[in-house]
């Protein structure tokens, strides 16, 4: 067997972190870049019901996110701290149990899913207004969210096996097949929002292939066999236990955003519907590149956990942050000078939508330059196979925090006080992560706002 050489010891931290960091950024903004540009096209074409169509959707598609995320972290986590420990054939195993539990899981919730639509739709706040948009496009979609669940899942893997640079190729593939089959469905063919869904999944179907094939080629040192995708008990137990903070926090994610369309229906209707869309696909292009240095310094921190370099470890985590705040904040600023602007990309002859969707821009970037705390933390948890930890986090911000004041807030401020509600929660969540890390940092003489020497 082909000996892996060690990625993640020839190169200083800030190098290795940049190297494995940089790809993914790239990936994940092309990935945000290419989901707005659609909803541009939907809205120029179709107009506000289709943008709503769409976001009604979200939901679900967080559902299909939250199962990729809960084996393809939670394995990949797992597959970096026996690489660290030098378990080469224990990762391996790992690899392939990941990739046929992604399979098994995707294909049982489509086929659910289509089982159930019009009850599913029904359930997200589709009205008969919204629901005929919301059908053509989940209806072509859904086989693309089953691909799109398996390429996410096992990308980790090309990370964490030192390829960052075709992991992202992954996330570029579809990203470029999207933008351009987009225009082509949508406007030459006439397709319309259903041509939207069939540029996506095209694009999805691209990256699935070029994951699928990247593994069973000579290029990884990690391959996909048959003798390691026998299902082991222990590391599904284990996977599921690592990743369930991030599959926590995209469930619950998706509840918030059910609740949240059902009280954007009540106090501003199918306009707040398709104004927050607009907003929250702005925020998404902002977040993935933080979730790319997320993405980058996972492995980082998970193999030098793994071999015990754990001020190591926490020097990345610092690192990472002060890189995810450069970010955020650069975000912020932009957003709120040109919000207006922004709004009206996605559809510039209806006003109202593009002042009501600059206002929710302004309000849900409010608090955008402290994200990478919250991000970070859960990451950093994950990585260093702290599962309680992380669920915690990822939870107290969408279950014990946002869901509630969904409902509070608007008995004293009516639609402002559903925009407010993430917010407000940001803010709490903020402080428990930096509580929760200064705390463990305490244990091996370190602060998280003070500097110290790699060791």
């Amino acid at each position: 067997m082909k000996q892996a050489r060690n990625p993640f010891k020839d190169k200083a931290l800030s190098t290795l972190l940049i190297r494995f960091s940089a790809p993914a950024i790239a990936g994940m903004f092309a990935n945000a870049l290419y989901n707005i540009i659609s909803r541009i096209y939907v809205g120029q074409d179709v107009g506000g019901n289709g943008l709503a169509g769409i976001t009604i959707l979200f939901p679900l598609g967080l559902v299909y996110m939250g199962f990729s995320a809960l084996i393809g972290v939670g394995s990949n986590a797992l597959f970096s701290i026996r690489l660290g420990e030098k378990k080469t054939e224990e990762a391996h195993l790992i690899l392939g149990n990941g990739f046929i539990m992604l399979t098994l899981v995707g294909a049982v919730l489509t086929l659910f899913s289509y089982a159930f639509l019009d009850t599913i739709l029904g359930i997200l706040g589709a009205d008969a207004e919204v629901l005929p948009y919301a059908r053509a496009y989940i209806q072509i979609a859904l086989p693309g969210y089953f691909l799109f669940g398996i390429g996410a899942g096992m990308n980790h893997f090309i990370r964490s096996s030192g390829r960052p640079k075709t992991a992202m190729a992954t996330q570029l593939l579809g990203a470029f097949i999207n933008l351009v089959l987009g225009p082509i469905f949508i406007f030459g063919l006439h397709w319309g929002i259903r041509g939207a869904a069939a540029a996506t999944v095209c694009g999805q179907i691209v990256s699935f292939v070029w994951v699928f094939c990247f593994f069973l080629g000579k290029r990884s040192a990690y391959r996909l066999r048959w003798k390691y995708c026998i299902l082991k008990k222990y590391i599904i137990l284990e996977t599921m236990a690592i990743g369930f903070s991030q599959f926590a926090f995209q469930l619950a994610s998706s509840l918030l955003n059910l609740i949240l369309n059902h009280a954007l229906l009540k106090y501003g209707g199918n306009l707040a519907i398709s104004a927050v869309g607009i907003a929250v696909s702005v925020n998404t292009l902002i977040i993935m590149p933080l979730l790319g240095i997320s993405q980058g310094a996972q492995p980082l921190i998970g193999y030098n956990y793994g071999a015990r370099k754990y001020k190591t470890a926490i020097q990345t985590l610092k690192m990472a942050i002060r890189w995810g705040m450069l970010v955020t904040s650069t975000g912020f600023i932009l957003t709120e000078i040109f919000a207006v602007p922004i709004a009206s990309v996605f559809n510039s002859q209806d006003v109202q939508l593009v002042t009501l969707s600059a206002r929710v821009i302004r309000i849900f970037n409010l608090l955008l330059p402290l994200i990478p705390l919250q991000i970070l933390a859960t990451s950093f948890f994950q990585a260093i196979n702290k599962p309680l930890k992380a669920a915690f986090l990822s939870l107290s911000r969408q279950v014990l925090l946002v869901i509630p004041l969904v409902f509070i807030l608007p008995l004293f401020f009516k639609l402002d006080g559903v925009f407010m509600a993430p917010v407000v929660a940001d803010g709490v969540s903020t402080f428990i992560a930096v509580y929760m890390l200064n705390h463990f940092f305490a244990k091996h003489g370190l602060n998280l706002f003070s500097s110290s020497k790699k060791k």
